[in-house]
């Protein structure tokens, strides 16, 4: 009786151990069968666009069930991650597969919802869109000890115009050129071939792109939540600048991606030496990602080999907005560096209309003489949307994006309004004659529709200027608005 009594009790014991065992078998192979049927409904509609004829699939069930489900409860708003594309991130080969099989179906050949018409063929193997920006600045600076400081002006902060579309399944492209600070460049101008490896979606990249580097330093000027990227993105950064001319590859999953990059100067540099070489790579991942909360994680690193003809290797920064040419954190007298690293890490959290970041990064330069010098920088911020958009941030590259509005002034409704504070620092100070600087920014956006803005910053700022200038420490505010429509 007491052998009986102790197997029973040992079957009873194991009994959970083997349903959960057999549990967890069975959702793996659901989720094979998944991955499976996914994989047929795509080949299922290449095939068909191969063969001229556009055919209805119906995405899975629980992700239609999912979306509705979070559509419903936000009353319209996207859902965290789901803002609208920005330019550096382009939608996935799903988003371009299902536009193909509606332009086929429709015969659809002009679209103006990106704010300029985009022409595209019957078939949708060949699209075409002129793209662009304009953003004018107004600013004025009190409260500085240097007179020249406490100016009042106005600035064209860019003023860009280029052009961008696809050729087949698979291959896109991108030019640009842009009016700023008084001068004419060259911003994005590549190639890139969208495909699947590994199951994931991959793309490679030829041509002058920008950096994929931190959460405002990956994101373009017109999709960051305050005026100008924060002093991380700004003076974490190579010395060739936010672009390099070479290649890059990067591979989304679901929650995640990684990028790397190799690439010499800007593509505007003048071709009197060799270039500077920049390797690069950034991470993210969202490893808590639901209808309401949106959790953010980034790291990101470079090495760089400095040319000879590189005379000024670390960027001034504009504390109190690009407008004023006088009011700058000093870059100091570091010439002649021949090597750097730079490496940094991020951090964001979203709840329905609700976000808050993190950002911290340090650079290290070296010269051939083994003086080395480095440079900090870090910024916290937070913002609000009270009109109830959800943040504007592409869960798929791990970027800043366009929010969806939901009542757009040009429709009759008042736009959506977000309010935004950050503070932040940046120390050059090691290196001879640099200085530091520290920033406090209220922000007020209102997005007209989901490509023109309105902004306000308030910045309360102090420098402390190197030894030698005439002033060790300067304090005062600015005042900046920016007038943006970017399409």
């Amino acid at each position: 009786m007491q052998r009986g009594a102790l197997l029973i009790l040992g079957l009873w014991i194991a009994a959970p151990a083997r349903a959960q065992s057999t549990d967890e078998v069975a959702r793996l192979a659901r989720l094979v069968e998944a991955q499976q049927a996914q994989i047929a409904r795509l080949e299922a509609r290449l095939n068909a666009i191969d063969a001229g004829k556009a055919i209805a699939v119906a995405p899975p069930a629980p992700q239609a069930e999912t979306l509705t489900a979070a559509q419903n409860q936000y009353h319209g708003r996207a859902p965290l991650g789901q803002a609208l594309p920005s330019d550096a991130h382009p939608p996935s080969l799903d988003a371009r597969l299902a536009r193909i099989e509606r332009l086929q179906r429709d015969g659809v050949q002009v679209d103006w919802s990106k704010g300029t018409p985009e022409f595209a063929s019957a078939d949708g193997n060949f699209t075409f869109r002129p793209r662009g920006r304009i953003l004018i600045d107004l600013g004025t600076t009190t409260g500085s000890s240097v007179p020249s400081r406490n100016i009042t002006a106005t600035r064209a902060r860019s003023l860009r115009l280029g052009l961008e579309g696809t050729i087949g399944k698979h291959l896109s492209y991108v030019l640009e050129g842009d009016f700023a600070n008084n001068d004419v460049t060259i911003k994005s101008a590549y190639l890139a071939w969208t495909t699947r490896f590994l199951g994931q979606q991959t793309e490679f990249a030829l041509g002058n792109r920008l950096n994929d580097r931190g959460l405002d330093g990956s994101s373009g000027t017109i999709s960051v939540p305050f005026l100008e990227r924060n002093v991380v993105a700004q003076g974490i950064i190579p010395a060739r600048g936010f672009f390099g001319l070479g290649a890059a590859a990067r591979v989304y999953g679901s929650h995640w991606h990684v990028g790397v990059q190799v690439s010499g100067d800007d593509i505007n540099n003048a071709s009197t030496s060799s270039d500077s070489r920049t390797i690069a790579a950034r991470a993210h991942w969202n490893p808590v990602k639901t209808a309401n909360w949106l959790v953010h994680l980034g790291a990101w690193g470079f090495n760089e080999k400095i040319a000879g003809d590189v005379v000024r290797p670390v960027r001034s920064i504009a504390i109190g907005g690009f407008y004023n040419d006088n009011l700058r954190v000093l870059p100091g007298d570091f010439a002649h560096a021949t090597r750097g690293n730079g490496y940094g890490a991020e951090f964001a959290l979203f709840h329905r209309t609700l976000w808050a970041s993190a950002e911290a990064g340090a650079r290290d330069l070296r010269k051939g003489s083994g003086e080395a010098a480095h440079h900090s920088a870090w910024s916290l911020a937070t913002g609000w949307f009270l009109t109830g958009e959800t943040p504007p941030y592409l869960a798929r590259g791990g970027v800043w994006s366009r929010p969806k509005v939901l009542q757009p002034v040009t429709s009759g409704g008042s736009g959506a309004l977000e309010l935004a504070a950050r503070y932040e620092e940046i120390d050059y100070s090691d290196s001879p004659l640099a200085g530091r600087g520290t920033a406090a920014t209220l922000g007020v956006n209102w997005y007209l529709n989901n490509f023109t803005r309105l902004q306000l910053n308030a910045i309360d700022w102090t420098i402390t200027s190197p030894s030698g200038t005439g002033m060790a420490s300067d304090h005062g505010q600015s005042l900046v608005g920016r007038a943006q429509i970017a399409f």
